[in-house]
């Protein structure tokens, strides 16, 4: 047996004999290095978005980690060929480190995710609660401060006597109509947009980037018709139709005050029809604005 390049015996050369099986192996770490690649690249792409995201230095190294674990699979790549052990062993050695130190960042903060109390997701319909949806509001708002250009809509649904179905037809099943009332939702948005439940009936949408009132109105139009269609149950259909109220803001206003509006004109849409839609006027006065 021969001696490889530069007088070493490169660990690839063990495959020459089997062309298949070092396409194989090279190929495997290509993959692997693609997805460990990608990671770090997805992740600073949403904490760029999200800079007020929770334990940021622990995303940043967990990225870092991710990044490092890539490069080692390039690195064994490159090995079939050439031999650069030493690269590799000190490439490995500072993954080794930073994956250590991940570990340590992340021991104390795990006692601490368990305590929460306030969980972000509702658990009926495994949508954003409110408090999710205010925080996604503000940063939707403070994305359109800093760029300085489109607007952001909130729109609130509330379900037209949602009584009635849970009377007539029971609360098992009222829980389940909303369960598909909001898969329906989700349905009429873009992947941007954030479709939480507010609370009992009441659903909130946040649509960020759009061009004015007549895009929202005409979102809110699809979702009437949407949840207009008869939800079958068996030998049963439930028909229902639901209330929007909207709101149109460029990112002065606060989450809360967003959403009294739209809770605003959602009553004012309720008033006056079944099933309609009203955008939020400032001019209102406080008796037309605050709902009953």
């Amino acid at each position: 047996m021969s001696a490889g390049f530069g007088g070493f015996f490169p660990f690839g050369a063990a495959f020459q004999w089997n062309p298949d099986l070092m396409r194989l192996h090279a190929l495997s770490e290509a993959g692997i290095a693609l997805a460990y690649l990608s990671f770090p690249i997805l992740l600073v792409i949403f904490l760029n978005q999200r800079r007020d995201t929770p334990y940021l230095r622990l995303f940043l190294m967990f990225a870092l980690f991710s990044a490092l674990g890539g490069a080692t699979h390039v690195v064994a790549i490159i090995e079939i060929w050439k031999p650069i052990f030493w690269a590799d062993g000190l490439l490995k050695a500072l993954t080794a480190v930073v994956s250590i130190a991940t570990v340590i960042m992340l021991a104390p903060i795990l006692p601490k995710l368990m305590k929460l109390s306030n969980p972000i997701v509702d658990s009926l319909t495994a949508l954003p609660n409110r408090l999710l949806f205010v925080d996604r509001v503000g940063l939707a708002s403070a994305r359109i401060k800093r760029e300085n250009r489109e607007l952001l809509a909130v729109l609130f649904i509330d379900i037209d006597d949602f009584k009635r179905v849970n009377g007539s037809l029971g609360y098992d099943l009222g829980n389940q109509l909303l369960i598909r009332v909001a898969k329906r939702l989700n349905r009429t948005v873009r992947a941007i947009d954030t479709v939480a439940r507010f609370g009992g009936d009441e659903f909130i949408l946040l649509l960020e980037r759009v061009d004015g009132p007549l895009y929202a109105k005409g979102v809110a139009r699809r979702i009437i018709s949407e949840l207009e269609r008869p939800f079958p149950f068996g030998e049963v259909n439930v028909q229902i139709s639901a209330s929007v109220g909207i709101v149109i803001s460029d990112g002065t206003d606060s989450p809360a005050d967003l959403i009294s509006a739209a809770d605003a004109a959602m009553y004012r849409a309720k008033q006056n029809q079944r099933g309609g839609v009203e955008i939020y006027d400032k001019s209102w006065t406080g008796a037309e604005a605050i709902a009953n």
